[in-house]
């Protein structure tokens, strides 16, 4: 029993930390989707080392000499407990995001995390020697049904109720435990006078040597799932914010594969999952071209379908190609080693080989080719029949005219997609878009933050006119034109195409905070907002709250008449820029009378309960703002003001386009930088 709940809670543990520390890292790192990325590279980085470790560790001949060690490390782990929230002492000031979040994470959580990541294969090894007619893999089964559970229980249990402190302290409580009942394990083993060469040497005398081919297969099988994984999260929260249930629920997909290839082989069934994958694998082409124009629930469940068949195929024919238990943990270090290659591919190395995301084609293609190799690599096998073996010829038949309809598919539809493209760039904090339609009625540039529009300019003569969410008569434009009689100091978050500086008069000054480097290069190069501006206009790179709180630091309040905050991410907008200390440091910046104005224009959120709850918390009045779409403006402007300017309340030009809102008690939605919940605002 000692052993079950040892390798339960170390998986419990090893994938509950994955959400809490990637959610600690939002508020430092931007809040992008790419954050999770980087962090699952971290995850699967230290579960290499972890099976790595394992696997030299069972080398050693006696038992209670690789017992010895681990336990010692596991009561020396306890001394890095509690875990604590990201600090700024903590990140490196390197040019690389990624690697500063691994760094950061290597600080706060690496060495309980590399023997966390350990435990299941070493215990599995471990209860091999001593339950010699029993099967280990099972264990694995039960392992990553705990992280399976682990996972649902986050979003739904542990983030509503918890903030992240709390949520850090519980789970090192839970580690502590952990430790106890590995040290109670290692007790019973350590007795055990067995010796792996006593165990191994039954096994190898009738065990074949390993083909090269084969462990290349359990390499890129492994690999593929995990870029199927983290693409497929990547592909949700382009439009969809990085909540952790997204993050998560790819994940538990990824998981629940493996608790029922690993469980038991009667569940996959080649033919019907290579049919329900040949089907999504059509929907996956659609969802890359067209996903947004779907609504959330219908995105979400045919990326779960897609994932869970690719997962399905992949880890059926992993758990088809697994050796006998001499070579165990050299399987998952293989496994591990895949994890990693599939992850860097994804976070790291697709991000300067595409300018889209195709690494989430490429992986469908992928789970077609490794399909063939691996059940032509069968075929051989003596137990097959000859009518079994015709069947398999078929299936390979079958996913080789799928695969062909995919790629002719994906040609066509990328050729029409891309016609109109102008510039197109990627790096960690997205991709962008500049497109030009010119067969339309009036001619427009627009750019595209993932598939959302974050601005357009008229292909016209008079180009600087303010258009799209920004146009006259929104909530924005009317509190900009409320200064337009003496010079104002306004700061916007968020750059997009500049077209807010088409508002600047002489002498007035546009300050422009942004986070990606390359929507500077674009608004620049392509849009003349900011050049054409009568204003004196700066653009400050870098993550705007971040920005602003050194500001403060080192130059005190940058008095603002107008702060506005417009930071999208596709339609996803960061967490971070929506809590209470986020609007008590908007505040430090503004004048007494100043504006705060916030564009809530969102696809799939209802933010407008949230800031009205923020505003009546930091003592503001609201005041919300909705111009509809309309025959010669295509999108619906959403904007709120914040402020306590009597004058601007009692303006009536302003009064007659606001919108009446009031805020219920049971609406008050309250985010602050160690708790906040998405789920609670999503549009189903």
């Amino acid at each position: 029993m000692a052993f079950l709940i040892t390798i339960f809670l170390s998986s419990f543990l090893l994938f509950q930390i994955q959400p809490i520390l990637a959610k600690m890292a939002l508020p430092i790192f931007g809040g992008g989707a790419a954050i999770w990325t980087a962090c699952m590279l971290f995850f699967q980085l230290f579960l290499l080392l972890g099976y790595l470790y394992s696997h030299c560790l069972t080398r050693l001949s006696k038992l209670n000499h690789q017992v010895s060690i681990h336990c010692t490390l596991i009561a020396l782990s306890l001394l890095s407990l509690p875990i604590t929230s990201f600090t700024k002492s903590t990140i490196f000031e390197w040019q690389t995001p990624q690697l500063e979040i691994i760094f950061s994470l290597l600080l706060s959580i690496g060495f309980p995390y590399f023997l966390l990541s350990a435990t299941a294969p070493l215990i599995q090894k471990w209860y091999s020697t001593i339950e010699i007619n029993k099967e280990p893999y099972r264990l694995y089964s039960l392992s990553n049904l705990a992280s399976l559970l682990a996972l649902l229980s986050y979003p739904f249990v542990i983030e509503p109720i918890f903030n992240t402190t709390l949520q850090a302290n519980i789970w090192s409580t839970l580690y502590t435990l952990f430790a106890v009942f590995m040290l109670l394990s290692g007790y019973r083993l350590y007795n055990t006078q067995t010796t792996n060469s006593e165990n191994t040497a039954e096994n190898t005398a009738v065990e074949k040597p390993i083909k090269v081919s084969r462990i290349l297969l359990w390499l890129l099988l492994s690999a593929t799932s995990v870029t199927v994984m983290v693409s497929t999260t990547n592909a949700m929260t382009i439009n969809i914010p990085p909540t952790p249930f997204l993050w998560i629920l790819p994940l538990c997909i990824y998981l629940l594969s493996y608790i029922i290839c690993f469980n038991t082989e009667k569940w996959y069934v080649r033919k019907y999952w290579l049919t329900l994958f040949c089907g999504c694998s059509i929907a996956s082409l659609l969802m890359f071209f067209i996903g947004t124009q779907f609504n959330i629930i219908t995105q979400i469940v045919i990326y779960t379908l897609i994932l869970f068949s690719a997962c399905m195929l992949c880890h059926g024919e992993l758990f088809s190609l697994k050796p006998k238990k001499h070579a165990l943990t050299w399987f998952y270090l293989i496994m591990a080693l895949g994890g990693v290659v599939g992850s860097a591919f994804t976070s790291i190395i697709a991000e300067y080989l595409f300018t889209q995301y195709y690494e989430f084609l490429i992986a469908i293609v992928l789970v077609y080719l490794l399909f063939c190799w691996s059940v032509y690599s069968q075929q051989n096998t003596a137990s097959l029949s000859k009518q079994l073996k015709k069947h398999n010829m078929h299936l390979m038949l079958m996913a080789a005219i799928a695969l062909t309809l995919f790629g002719g598919y994906f040609l066509k539809l990328n050729n029409l997609y891309n016609q109109e493209d102008i510039y197109t760039s990627r790096n960690f904090y997205g991709t962008l878009t500049v497109k030009d339609f010119t067969n339309t009625e009036q001619p427009v540039r627009m750019l595209f933050d993932g598939s959302t529009s974050h601005g357009t300019q008229l292909l016209s003569t008079d180009n600087t006119i303010p258009t799209s969410y920004y146009r006259e008569n929104t909530g924005v434009s009317l509190a900009l034109q409320h200064f337009k009689n003496e010079t104002t100091k306004v700061g916007i978050i968020g750059l997009g195409t500049g077209t807010l500086a088409s508002y600047g008069n002489a002498g007035d000054e546009y300050v422009f905070y942004e986070l990606n480097p390359h929507v500077e290069i674009a608004a620049n190069r392509y849009f003349s907002y900011l050049s054409a501006s009568k204003a004196d206009v700066s653009v400050r790179l870098g993550d705007a709250r971040i920005t602003l709180q050194k500001e403060l630091r080192q130059q005190g309040s940058q008095r603002y008449q107008v702060l506005i905050v417009d930071a999208f991410s596709s339609d996803s907008i960061p967490v971070h820029l929506l809590t209470l200390e986020a609007f008590e440091l908007y505040w430090q910046h503004l004048e007494n009378d100043g504006l705060l104005v916030l564009h809530i224009s969102n696809n799939h959120l209802d933010l407008l309960p949230l800031v009205a709850t923020l505003s009546e918390k930091t003592g503001m009045q609201m005041q919300h703002f909705y111009s509809a779409s309309d025959d010669e403006n295509e999108h619906t402007a959403e904007w709120v003001v914040v402020t306590n300017n009597q004058d601007f309340y009692l303006d009536n030009s302003i009064k007659k386009r606001a919108t009446y809102f009031s805020l219920n008690k049971e609406q008050r939605i309250l985010w602050t930088d160690s708790y906040s919940n998405l789920i609670s605002i999503i549009k189903f």
